[in-house]
């Protein structure tokens, strides 16, 4: 806690630092974890560094929100418990007991092989941690004669009346690829200390996957979603799950999002709404004093052709100022200058009208002499690219897009959640333009709206106490 608090006047002297993206009071952080709502609260815990701001010494952040936009640091939840052989904390989920109390399992990393362990809350604001006397809750004893390699990140649900926990891994260090898995357990006691082995639920045939990190499956819309981690771009499925085989079986197969995030996490609020949460990376150098994000929280749903929707929670529409419009723009393969809308910390939606065009690109954060600092392409063959990440939108005449602007980073939703895109920018300090050009004829920008964004508030009150 001294390390971090040390490291906080550098972070919040960085002019590019994000305002309202989360992110912890300094140094590094990565995958969401143990993400739940309790007791009017949505709690979110994080891989932490508390000693420096790249990756490593893995600890569990964490913090808290009424509404999603504006957070309470709190002291930091789990660190590894040096005197037990642990060296690390990993990526891990939360859960209520059938009492309604709150759990957190994750993987712990010793000089051993990986192990399951759970922790319990000493007091109902969940300020204070203690771990399991039980722990190790789960090793890969439990496989039997399967080994599990890579084995990790658990992610917990409820069916039944049953808990289950997912972990991900692969069953074959000795082929390039095509061994990832989603094994499967289910808890066989109430205080969730004792677990049996039901199989694998999943089985990624892919040789461009060696590993699956970070699985999370869980109940959307009347289907079943599996979401994993490949060491690529999280890839989502979208099925039917048979807990007695037991069986994923995919209907609908998408990216989650191309660009530079990963490793998701869920959570649900009283109104039933299915929260999404990724780590958006940001590639600091370490003069910086803190590296990365989470990108905004997304209300999660399957359309009505099967595939995933992902919208940023409509809560951050609170920090809008006065709306910025625009007339209509006409494209050409010179970049127009869109008058009156200029901002490193914005909200954009824009309407986008092919015409006769083979592409429409959208420059943000550019500078007086034109240097843009990220490009939004939209191509006839209906694909979206930001930088080199691609995602396919399908063939249409007009596209919807949303752009959250949040000085180094970037989200960008197309199409009411068709494709979710999270980029980051080197733009300099005053390059605050947004600029627009096609390639070939009739391409227009028919509807322009903008609103600068206040800064999201970060309570570091309890986190230095």
């Amino acid at each position: 806690m001294e390390s971090v608090s040390a490291s906080i006047p550098k972070a919040a002297a960085d002019p590019e630092r994000p305002v309202y993206h989360f992110h912890p009071p300094a140094n590094w952080h990565n995958d969401p974890n143990g993400t739940m709502f309790y007791r009017g609260w949505h709690h979110l815990f994080y891989q932490f560094n508390p000693y420096g701001s790249s990756w490593g010494h893995m600890h569990w952040g964490h913090a808290r929100s009424r509404d999603l936009v504006n957070w309470e640091h709190l002291p930091i939840a789990l660190a590894p418990s040096e005197a037990k052989g642990e060296t690390a904390v990993f990526s891990g989920a939360a859960i209520l007991t059938r009492d309604g109390e709150p759990r957190i399992f994750y993987t712990s990393i010793g000089n051993r092989a990986p192990e399951q362990w759970m922790a319990a809350p000493a007091d109902q604001e969940l300020i204070v941690w203690t771990k399991s006397p039980s722990n190790p809750i789960l090793t890969t004893a439990v496989h039997g004669t399967l080994e599990v390699s890579d084995w990790r990140d658990p992610f917990l649900f409820t069916e039944d009346g049953a808990t289950y926990m997912v972990c991900g891994g692969n069953t074959s260090r000795q082929r390039w690829g095509g061994a990832g898995q989603v094994q499967l357990y289910r808890a066989i006691n109430d205080e969730l200390t004792k677990w049996k082995y039901l199989g694998t639920v999943f089985d990624c045939r892919d040789r461009e996957i060696v590993n699956i990190e970070c699985p999370n499956l869980f109940k959307l819309d009347g289907k079943w979603v599996l979401i994993v981690s490949p060491q690529k771009p999280c890839e989502y499925f979208v099925g039917s799950l048979d807990l007695k085989r037991p069986r994923f079986t995919p209907e609908a197969h998408g990216i989650l999002d191309a660009g530079n995030d990963y490793a998701s996490n869920i959570s649900t609020d009283p109104s039933g709404r299915t929260i999404l949460w990724l780590w958006g990376r940001t590639d600091n150098p370490p003069s910086k004093g803190w590296n990365s994000v989470m990108t905004l929280p997304r209300i999660l749903s399957i359309g009505s052709d099967g595939f995933l929707r992902q919208q940023p929670a409509p809560e951050f529409e609170r920090l809008r100022g006065a709306a910025m419009t625009a007339g209509a723009v006409p494209l050409t393969a010179t970049p127009s200058v869109i008058g009156g809308i200029r901002g490193d910390c914005m909200e954009l939606d824009i309407e986008v009208s092919l015409g006769k065009a083979a592409a429409v690109r959208l420059d943000v954060r550019c500078s007086n002499s034109g240097k843009t600092g990220a490009s939004i392409t939209i191509s006839r063959g209906g694909l979206l690219s930001v930088g080199r990440a691609t995602t396919l939108l399908g063939k249409n005449e007009r596209y919807r897009l949303r752009v959250f602007l949040d000085k180094r980073v970037f989200e960008v939703y197309a199409n009411d959640g068709l494709a979710a895109l999270y980029g980051t920018t080197d733009a300099g300090r005053d390059d605050l333009g947004i600029a627009a050009s096609a390639h070939g004829d009739g391409a227009e920008l028919t509807a322009i709206k903008g609103w600068h964004l206040k800064p999201a508030e970060f309570d570091l009150s309890r986190f230095r106490t």
